[in-house]
């Protein structure tokens, strides 16, 4: 059973958070594991007891799913956000409080679902892409290196160049294969174009934290934070772990842990913001907007015509 078919027959009607009350108000954890539930009834359906699953298989495809529901969830927050910014109505129901920004075309965002193995760095401008390689060239002298470990999902800046497509604005409005293509492919429309400054927010996201997965994202976020604030010049570069379950880990304390490269400086900051474990999907969106009023409001929204100016300290 194909994983996006799983998904797309559980939400054919609608994105969590985005639907009816009680899909949107479900423990997270039971909507990101409806899918797996739903495939698990199907199999006993159609095989009887020949149908058997690994606890492997179910484990990797739950945390694929958490994934893909997670940036469906912020797409359609972020559609909904800069149809609002371009002038549109902002939508009544469900009910989330809105924008409290000035409206400017110049203030959309877009939610990029990376894929695995994906190196950011190609999200950058050329010039900024050229920093990094003339910093990896030094490091692999000294036969040494900094690889890059992909964030799962990261929030930009919409570029002037693919600002005014409307793709940006348009919601999913329900799982289907197609529109999981759309939040799979949206990287490769913005690769390029990115200003070091215009990467606003990463997350790495688990279904599961264990005690042996807690470093992976606190290596993610310092490379992130060493590159982009670092020797970029770049402003704050916010971080966060997404995890639906983390008992027994002490993700909480380790998390404290502060960026390496602001560490005994006066602009010390926590390398991973915060550790988040999401109650239900309107909370996500609720969550989002959240940032999304604080930092976009530190993006000049000037003529929309003029070139993009970034206003963060």
């Amino acid at each position: 059973m194909a994983q996006q078919n799983m998904l797309a027959y559980t939400f054919d009607a609608s994105v969590p958070g985005w639907g009816p009350p009680g899909l949107n108000s479900m423990p997270f954890l039971e909507v990101a594991k409806q899918p797996v539930v739903n495939a698990r009834k199907e199999g006993q359906l159609l095989y009887g007891p020949d149908f058997v699953v690994k606890d492997s298989a179910v484990a990797k495809v739950t945390g694929d799913i958490y994934e893909v529901l997670t940036s469906a969830i912020l797409w359609e927050t972020a559609a909904h956000w800069n149809a609002y910014m371009c002038g549109r109505l902002w939508p009544s129901s469900p009910r989330y409080a809105r924008p409290g920004v000035t409206q400017s075309p110049r203030r959309q965002v877009a939610v990029l679902n990376l894929p695995r193995r994906y190196d950011w760095v190609r999200l950058l401008v050329p010039n900024a892409q050229r920093e990094i390689a003339t910093i990896r060239a030094k490091l692999a002298a000294r036969d040494l290196a900094m690889p890059t470990s992909t964030p799962d999902i990261a929030i930009v800046v919409l570029p002037d160049e693919v600002r005014d497509e409307e793709v940006w604005r348009t919601p999913l409005k329900d799982l289907s294969r197609s529109n999981q293509r759309i939040v799979a492919s949206a990287h490769r429309w913005v690769e390029g174009n990115i200003e070091p400054g215009e990467i606003i927010l990463a997350m790495a996201l688990k279904s599961s934290l264990r005690s042996d997965r807690l470093y992976q994202p606190l290596y993610e976020a310092n490379v992130m934070q060493f590159l982009l604030e670092g020797h970029l010049m770049a402003p704050r570069v916010e971080f966060e772990v997404h995890a639906l379950t983390t008992a027994g880990t002490g993700a909480d304390r380790i998390y404290q842990a502060a960026a390496i490269h602001s560490a005994g400086t006066d602009q010390a900051h926590r390398a991973v913001r915060e550790l988040y474990k999401p109650a239900n999907a309107t909370q996500i969106v609720q969550r989002f907007l959240l940032f999304l009023n604080d930092r976009m409001s530190l993006v000049d929204a000037g003529p929309p015509d003029a070139p993009q100016q970034l206003l963060f300290s």
